[in-house]
């Protein structure tokens, strides 16, 4: 398999005991000043698509919906809060922003999307509206009265969940639990890749909302007249957990779902949206990933092909053989693309087998993935080009982190497989970004950044800061070219935006949640950290809107420069004098090649900077008078 990603399920189904799934970048809990109160400016502005429906199940023999409020006879107990402690416990519910305190701001889980929330719901809250971590951590149990599961050969257990979890990983951490005897449980893991650190669902901090899990329980529960069913979670500061319309029902007998497809120019798991024609390689990894739900063998399955563009449509298709129940399989081919123009493509994929004819839900049989081939653009980011309703989008940027407003950095790897000249970037930016924020680009090698520790000094091409405008920020996008165009050989690159709040001005930019990426495909560094001073955050599994440009004519909007402003001697060995035309009122900033502040002031008219004290390089200085800004870059020896 090429995929480098464990891509969403359809269906996230467990036939037994799971092990955790660790990502080698995963934030360790509280690092960087990273907050619960993630700020509330990361919005999406569609909601991220849910798995395919669990429609195939065949019909429940248990269900409960909660519509009647806390079941009778089931109990919910926290073993290891202190009683002098709020304790975690499940609670009933029926407005969906009952969960909203526990959300903490943040939009993905903001309410309980589940269909029936507002009938009824349970809910534990590990946040508590807590201000910071509690000593214990809480485990928390739901415990079912018995069910009688006796003449059912299998028995698919289902729900309607969301859960959002920050100090604990749910894949080892949160567990439905079945027993026949109320004393010995057989542990399944309902999220198995859910892990601390990333936001972007559904293997990062918050499951799909709400997400359909269903969990094979048949090792266990077949034909037994006494089942009981656990919900155990231990956690220290976490979000919430909703559950909701849980059910028993037997197995389908044919059920066959393709969980998704990709394309890769890499063949390494990067999916780019746009892709330069220069930089198109002779062949595209594609293929996807399918499950037999049922419980029936699939022979002679075959994943089909089609991608429809200029000069297409191109067929391709790939024998899988026999799927046996439960088992999932790979379908990995490369395909000709040397012919591939400018313009849009669609790969459509789509799975059959000999029983295709008797499958209980066909929606789940294609998967849809777009791609542009470009004359300028290279973006991992695929925003405003995905089929209609998939497309989820939030932002990220300098109010997204607790103490670390000034030089958050977003990065996007690139493949160049030709040399290739870069003129500049292209930023897709949020609509929560404030005008007077600033934006700095640049090219770091990636070799710096992935070495321990992390080097982003070691800088290839760099632009002036950049002073967003309203103008900027109702176009949504902005062109920022470097002084000089870098040529980028052979290699991979980071593209780099390096986000500058100027005080309470924020900058976001776009992130795309739509696809799923591979680890270090997108990346986060952070200034401040404070065990380390700086933290270098892989693999966030999505797409920022950070594009490298190669048009010689990238033209910058028009900036709301601020004018009158000299600044000398340039270089200087310590003493700067900075003059201005008008006797306002400003605020200046000096800031290392690091972006941190070293020295701040506040003047009218004219003032001069004392230096001496800092190190020789080069450092830019920032005049501001609140709405207008005027940067320069002075030279120290």
């Amino acid at each position: 398999m090429n995929k480098l990603y464990n891509s969403a399920l359809a269906i996230v189904l467990l036939a037994g005991t799971a092990s955790a799934q660790h990502s080698p970048y995963a934030l360790a809990p509280g690092s960087l000043g990273l907050s619960k109160a993630y700020s509330g400016e990361t919005q999406v502005s569609s909601p991220r698509p849910s798995p395919a429906s669990i429609g195939a199940r065949g019909t429940s023999f248990y269900s409960e919906d909660f519509s009647g409020g806390f079941p009778a006879g089931w109990t919910t107990v926290d073993d290891l809060t202190p009683i002098v402690d709020t304790p975690v416990l499940f609670e009933w519910a029926n407005s969906a922003a009952a969960v909203t305190p526990a959300a903490a701001n943040q939009p993905l889980i903001l309410t309980f999307l589940a269909p029936g929330a507002s009938d009824g719901f349970l809910w534990a809250n590990s946040d508590r509206g807590l201000t910071s971590a509690p000593a214990t951590e809480h485990l928390t149990r739901l415990t079912t009265t018995a069910i009688d599961c006796s003449g059912q050969p299998s028995v698919l257990f289902t729900m309607n969940s969301t859960i959002g979890v920050f100090d604990n990983n749910a894949s080892e951490f949160v567990k439905v639990r079945v027993s026949t005897n109320g004393f010995d449980w057989t542990d399944f893991f309902p999220f198995p890749c859910l892990e601390t650190g990333a936001i972007a669902p559904p293997c990062g901090r918050f499951s799909y909302n709400p997400q359909e899990v269903a969990v094979n329980i048949t090792s266990v529960a077949a034909n037994q007249p006494t089942v009981y069913l656990q919900f155990e979670w231990q956690g220290l500061w976490e979000y919430y957990w909703a559950i909701d319309d849980i059910a028993l029902s037997p197995l389908p007998d044919n059920e066959i779902v393709l969980n998704y497809g990709y394309t890769s120019t890499t063949g390494l798991g990067e999916e780019y949206g746009r892709i330069p024609v220069s930089q198109l390689p002779s062949t595209m990894n594609v293929g996807g990933e399918v499950l037999n739900f049922g419980g029936a063998d699939q022979t002679n399955v075959v994943v089909n092909l089609t991608v429809e563009g200029p000069g297409g449509p191109y067929n391709s298709s790939i024998d899988v053989g026999t799927i046996t129940t439960q088992e999932t399989a790979i379908a990995d081919d490369n395909i000709d693309i040397s012919s591939f123009g400018i313009g849009d493509y669609t790969a459509t994929f789509s799975v059959t087998s000999d029983q295709i004819g008797l499958d209980g839900n066909t929606d789940d049989n294609s998967r849809i993935r777009t791609f542009e081939v470009t004359e300028f653009i290279y973006s991992l980011d695929n925003i405003g080009n995905h089929p209609a309703g998939l497309e989820s989008v939030s932002q990220t940027g300098s109010g997204s982190f607790l103490d670390n407003s000034e030089n958050v950095k977003l990065l996007n790897m690139y493949y160049i497989n030709t040399p290739m000249t870069v003129t500049g970037l292209q930023i897709g930016i949020g609509a929560a970004s404030d005008p007077g924020s600033s934006i700095v680009i640049s090219i770091l090698d990636t070799l710096d950044v992935l070495s321990t520790p992390s080097v982003v000094t070691n800088i290839l091409a760099e632009s002036d800061f950049y002073v967003l405008t309203a103008a900027d920020i109702a176009a949504g996008v902005v062109n920022i070219p470097f002084p000089t165009p870098i040529t980028l050989d052979v290699n991979a690159y980071y593209a780099v935006a390096s986000c500058y709040a100027d005080g309470t001005s924020d900058v976001f930019i776009l992130d795309d949640n739509t696809v799923p990426q591979p680890a270090l495909a997108s990346a986060l560094w952070i200034p401040f950290d404070p065990d380390n001073n700086q933290f270098f955050y892989g693999g966030n599994g999505t797409a920022w809107a950070i594009r490298l440009v190669t048009d010689p004519n990238i033209s910058v909007q028009e900036n709301e420069e601020l004018m009158g402003i000299t600044m000398y001697p340039n270089p200087t060995n310590g003493i700067l004098r900075i003059n201005s035309v008008k006797s306002e009122k400003y605020t200046v900033e000096v800031l290392n090649v690091l972006g941190a502040k070293v020295m701040t002031n506040v003047f009218t008219g004219n003032t001069v900077l004392d230096l001496a004290g800092f190190a020789d390089g080069v450092y830019s200085v920032r005049v501001s008078n609140g709405t207008q800004s005027f940067v320069q870059r002075i030279t120290l020896n």
